[in-house]
């Protein structure tokens, strides 16, 4: 009988430790699907077409837009890959914001696509390569960004910095548009309604777009966070518990770089209350199970 509390004990912290580790490979998967498809789909519609007519590829925002999510996707990787590791993956900040301006930025080729070029022209919105550019890589680049965490909810402020590639794009094609004619109206934002108001419907709809990644995106945190919670046995007592937070430090030592690691203190916080245990005494737990877990890693270099 002890052996199987003990077995379902370590089988808990190892829960615990693991966390969502599938979710890495899902997004190592999703990303090199991105970063592979992205490219390809665009170097695929440079066949046979002149080097001025290369740099025109480059007036269209769909092109544009799977440019940044390749980007968001190569910069991921490292972390992904880090995260099989780890056995939780995050990322920074200022690399959430790419990815999520990506995931904005490839919906709405995704939404033009379906909604309104598939209704005069299916070839265009589906045929060759936009069948990977309007279609496969906004869904790679979304399933991609709901798999990672930056520990960092998004907030309004986020969804609208995300919107910042669009603003360069919106500026540049109406200047080229029309002021000084150099390129022709291909999205025909002026032929039904004046460009402005064009321009602020898009704007719009991009941040809906946003608003409802945002809200889902901080609906998935929030349940990861609490599944997180409900491991924990209400029975346990505080020396456990001090161990499996040294644990978790341990393990963030032997995994994470120096500057990479930080004190998950909204965690502490619920386990300090939830057992009446000084969120001193947990951060010096995690802190010195950090320490001892970074000793560890040198040694065995």
């Amino acid at each position: 009988m002890k052996k199987l509390r003990r077995k379902e004990k370590d089988n808990k912290r190892k829960h615990l430790i693991n966390l969502f580790k599938w979710r890495s490979f899902v997004a190592v998967i999703a990303c090199l699907i991105t970063v592979t498809v992205s490219l390809t789909a665009i170097g695929y519609s440079f066949i046979s077409i002149t080097l001025e007519e290369v740099r025109e590829m480059f007036r269209w925002f769909t092109v544009d837009s799977n440019l940044l999510t390749a980007l968001a996707a190569m910069l991921i990787l490292p972390f992904a890959i880090e995260g099989i590791s780890k056995k939780r993956l995050t990322y920074p900040k200022w690399v959430q914001r790419i990815h999520y301006s990506g995931a904005i930025c490839l919906s709405m080729t995704m939404v033009f696509a379906v909604g309104f070029i598939s209704w005069y022209d299916k070839e265009i919105a589906f045929g060759g390569a936009n069948l990977f550019l309007h279609i496969l890589c906004p869904i790679c680049v979304i399933t991609s960004f709901m798999m990672v965490e930056s520990n960092y909810t998004l907030t309004r402020k986020d969804n609208l910095l995300a919107l910042i590639p669009l603003v360069i794009y919106g500026v540049i094609y109406y200047y080229n548009v029309m002021i000084t004619g150099a390129w022709y109206d291909h999205y025909n934002l002026n032929a039904y309604i004046p460009i402005q108001i064009s321009v602020v419907l898009a704007f719009i709809l991009a941040y809906l777009l946003g608003w409802i990644i945002r809200i889902v995106y901080n609906r998935l945190l929030d349940h990861r966070e609490k599944k997180l919670k409900l491991i924990w046995q209400e029975d346990l007592d505080p020396v456990t518990v001090k161990i499996e937070i040294y644990s978790l430090g341990t393990h963030a030592g032997l995994h994470q770089e120096k500057d990479d690691v930080t004190i998950p203190f909204d965690l502490l916080e619920d386990v300090s209350e939830r057992f009446d245990i000084k969120l001193e005494d947990l951060s010096r737990a995690y802190t010195k199970g950090v320490i001892d877990g970074m000793k560890e890693r040198n040694n065995q270099s």
